[in-house]
C-alpha cells in the first residue's frame, strides 16, 4: 500500500502525541519534499519527529508543471499540490489529505482519500485506539476545526455515540 500525505494530517497527529499511528496503519509513508519542507518551518511540533522516522520517505515531485497549474489556477499551497502531483505519479494507493479545497481537486482527478478523521477511526477499527472522541476533543483544543456535524457523525461511525 503506498500512502502519500499532505501537510496537515502529519502536523495534527503529531500535536497530539499519535503520529505513530500512521506507521501502524500503513507501515510507510511517502511524503513530497514541499511537505517536508513545511514541516521544518517554524517550530512546527513535527519538525523534529519527521527527520529521524525510518517509516517516512521523501520524493522529489518530477512534476513541476502540475505542482505550479495547481497552486496558480486552483490556488493550492506547494504541500497539498505537490501531495497531489506525487500521489498520481507513483499510483498511491491512498493520499493523506484534510483541506477541502485540495479533498475537491483529488476526488476530481480520481486518487482515493483518506483524511486525519479517516486514519482515527482506521485505527479504532483495528484496536490501536480506544477513543475516537478523546482523540478528537485533544486535537481541538490545539487548534483543528472540525464542524460539529462531522464530529457527532465520527463519533457515531467509532460507535462512541448513538445516532440521534
Amino acid at each position: 500500500m503506498i500512502i502519500v500525505s499532505d501537510t496537515t494530517p502529519i502536523s495534527e497527529l503529531a500535536k497530539v502525541n499519535h503520529l505513530d499511528l500512521l506507521a501502524k496503519l500503513f507501515g510507510k509513508v511517502i511524503i513530497p519534499q514541499g511537505v517536508f519542507d513545511e514541516l521544518q518551518i517554524g517550530q512546527h511540533p513535527a519538525a523534529q519527529l519527521v527527520q529521524n522516522l525510518s517509516w517516512l520517505e521523501v520524493i522529489k515531485v518530477n512534476n513541476q508543471q502540475l505542482v505550479q497549474e495547481l497552486q496558480e489556477s486552483l490556488k493550492l499551497d506547494l504541500g497539498e499540490s505537490e501531495a497531489i502531483a506525487l500521489a498520481e505519479e507513483i499510483g498511491a494507493s491512498q493520499l493523506l489529505i484534510d483541506e477541502k479545497a485540495a479533498r475537491k481537486v483529488a476526488i476530481a482527478r480520481k486518487l482515493p482519500l483518506i483524511g486525519t478523521v479517516g486514519v482515527l477511526l482506521l485505527a479504532k477499527r483495528r484496536g490501536l485506539l480506544d477513543s475516537v472522541k478523546s482523540v478528537l476533543d485533544e486535537m481541538q483544543a490545539q487548534g483543528m476545526r472540525i464542524s460539529d456535524r462531522l464530529y457527532v457523525q465520527v463519533l457515531i461511525l467509532a460507535q462512541e455515540q448513538k445516532p440521534e
